[in-house]
């Protein structure tokens, strides 16, 4: 028998995928754990537990979408988007409601496929089903939802227009002014026109818009004409609005280079559409200046459906077939003459909205079974779209929603979250000039639902049972918590506590540096400690785990591998730890030494645990059972095999 040592230095490609189970020769396996639940990577390669949720509120039972409305950094908000209804929350206060708009036109089957873009103090909000809206902050705590309004001037809408009939079907006005009657050669109206402006092109170039105002048959309707035309002859050079009732409303929205763009609509999937240049309310192409509308088809070998834009180094087009690019540059800017739309690859891409992160745009494949990064190589001018996935693609399951946090004041690395269906959220941790990139799981008692960052703080929508009943609360992950669901007291000396939010629950109490233990609360959550305190933190428990991968060795008969092993001993190199267990057994983290009367202080050092059992793999867990501190550098291993 032989006594090896084996040094895991770090965790950073963080849980590998059960596929990796023989790639001992990677570096991957060599720096990755079987498990890594509810810690966090560390940019230093260690890992440390996960910040625990802060409760804000409780909300309606019922399906959210939830996005950032970032004014500034002092005046942030949450947008709660729900059945017919917007609620708005105030980060400076987010324990309640702000302000509530109702009779809105999204409805749950539109919850979780709205998109937003936001310039200013607009935002601009789009579904294929519903008309455009424009959210706008009045003051500081009032909101205005209103109609999306093409600009107008002179009987004129300058909004995106298309002809949809056949290319060889002509309008006869019956006059050249005023109230006319519009005579098509075939089929092209219903009543659901009234309302809509028709553009017309008369054969002397000159252009006008027609406001129908009664609807007569399929091919008759009487419009306005907004001036004079040249003549009354039939001309084929008419179109109507791209986006209305019957042609359906943009799919996707964003601000880039100065224009407010829309990526296809129901009826027009592979169009975009983008304003005057500064000119967030004109989509007049007028003459095809520079600074003038541009509206193009991506007319490649399939018809693809625009799922998503995105404005980072260049204007990037999702869609449910390809990935597509528009180049522009300082000397080359995006205008009707220059424009082209380049594809990338052909992955496709889900309904999820890409984000940005770490110098690349992140998409869910169509699949939604990978997520890729679309990121520019200037080597050889164009994208790629590598997949970051491949070595946990066990953790990705169905996500819904997908958001990224850039480092904050209490922490130096920067995250992507997914919110899988099963209520897990899979996080990414990526430091590409480091080379530095893994995944690990964050659960908790319920179900996760959705999750924005504001202002680099990450609030997330949480679905749990409590008291027999399902509660949908609004809640933030914070670095300062060790619970979940949790909430911090103060006042008094006291044996008696109580949180409103949760009766009739299991929760666990700290105080300080203490771990006072697990308690249950009454039906008005009232809970009573065995000892008198002066400010607790409670809520419910989550467990940090970690597990290693099997150490393998090459010995003289051979590589390790399938051979009977037990670790001898661990050792672990903790920083500012208060509580863990390796393999079940508690670590002593306090010496007798030690004055028990006062507070413990977190303990940086390496401790060791000496432990028993043969078995095939070899691996240790290290968990914790209570709501302290925890952070691991390394472990070294000690095997016998």
């Amino acid at each position: 028998m032989a006594l090896l040592r084996q040094f895991y230095t770090n965790f950073t490609s963080g849980e590998l995928s059960p596929l990796m189970s023989s790639r001992i020769d990677s570096e991957a396996y060599k720096n990755g754990g079987k498990t890594l639940t509810n810690v966090r990577l560390r940019a230093q390669g260690g890992i440390t537990r996960r910040p625990g949720l802060r409760y804000l509120q409780t909300l309606t039972s019922t399906t959210y979408q939830s996005e950032p409305y970032i004014y500034d950094e002092d005046e942030a908000y949450l947008l709660l988007f729900s059945d017919t209804k917007l609620e708005i929350v105030d980060v400076a206060n987010p324990t309640v409601i702000l302000q509530t708009i109702t009779s809105c036109p999204w409805l749950t089957a539109h919850i979780g496929n709205i998109v937003v873009s936001q310039s200013g103090d607009t935002m601009i909000i789009v579904n294929p089903n519903f008309a455009i809206k424009k959210l706008t902050r009045t003051s500081a705590t009032n909101f205005s939802l209103t109609d999306y309004a093409f600009d107008t001037a002179s009987g004129m809408k300058f909004q995106p227009y298309h002809k949809f009939a056949a290319a060889s079907t002509t309008i006869d006005p019956s006059g050249t002014s005023g109230s006319v009657t519009l005579t098509a050669s075939a089929n092209a109206f219903t009543a659901d026109y009234v309302g809509l402006y028709i553009r017309i092109v008369d054969s002397a170039n000159t252009v006008r818009h027609a406001l129908i105002t009664a609807y007569t048959s399929a091919t008759v309707v009487t419009a306005t004409l907004s001036g004079a035309l040249a003549n009354h002859n039939a001309t084929d050079k008419w179109s109507e609005p791209v986006f209305s009732s019957v042609r359906g409303f943009p799919r996707s929205v964003t601000f880039h280079d100065q224009r407010l763009i829309f990526g296809g609509s129901r009826d027009l999937p592979n169009f975009l559409f983008m304003s005057k240049s500064g000119e967030f309310f004109n989509f007049d192409v007028g003459t095809g200046l520079d600074d003038e509308s541009i509206q193009v088809q991506i007319a490649e070998n399939q018809i693809s459906e625009i799922k998503a834009l995105s404005s980072f180094r260049h204007l990037s087009v999702f869609t449910s077939e390809q990935e597509l690019f528009v180049p522009t540059s300082e000397n080359r800017p995006l205008s009707p003459s220059t424009i082209t739309v380049k594809r990338q690859t052909s992955f496709g891409s889900s309904g999820v909205q890409p984000k940005d992160f770490d110098g690349a745009t992140l998409f869910l494949t169509k699949s939604k079974g990978a997520v890729r990064e679309f990121i520019y190589s200037d080597l050889s001018q164009g994208y790629n779209s590598d997949a970051i996935t491949l070595l946990s693609q066990h953790l990705i399951g169905t996500p819904t929603d997908m958001e990224t946090q850039a480092e904050s004041s209490d922490q130096l690395e920067s995250y992507m979250y997914l919110v899988n269906t099963d209520g897990h959220i899979p996080i990414f941790m990526s430091i590409r000039k480091e080379k530095l990139a893994g995944w690990v799981q964050y659960q908790t008692n319920g179900s996760f639902k959705n999750i924005s960052n504001v202002n680099r703080e990450m609030y997330c929508v949480v679905e749990r049972t409590i008291n027999g009943s399902t509660v949908t609360s609004l809640e933030l992950f914070d670095n300062t918590f060790h619970t979940d669901m949790g909430a911090k007291l103060s006042g008094s000396a006291s044996t008696t506590w109580q949180v409103a939010h949760l009766p009739n629950t299991a929760v666990v109490v700290k105080s300080g540096n203490y771990s006072l233990g697990t308690f249950t609360t009454d039906g008005s959550g009232n809970l009573t400690l065995n000892d008198s305190v002066t400010s607790v933190e409670i809520g419910l428990s989550y467990t940090p785990t970690v597990t290693t991968l099997p150490p393998e060795y090459q010995l003289a008969d051979g590589v390790s591998v399938g051979q009977k092993r037990r670790i001898v001993r661990a050792v672990l190199d903790l920083f500012e730890t208060l509580d863990v267990k390796a393999k079940g057994t508690k670590i002593l983290i306090r010496n007798v030494t030690e004055d028990f009367s006062q507070e413990p202080t977190p303990v940086t050092a390496r401790k060791e645990v000496y432990m028993l059992g043969w078995g095939n793999e070899g691996t240790v867990t290290i968990t914790q059972d209570e709501p302290l501190p925890f952070s691991l550098n390394g472990i070294l291993l000690e095997v016998e095999v």
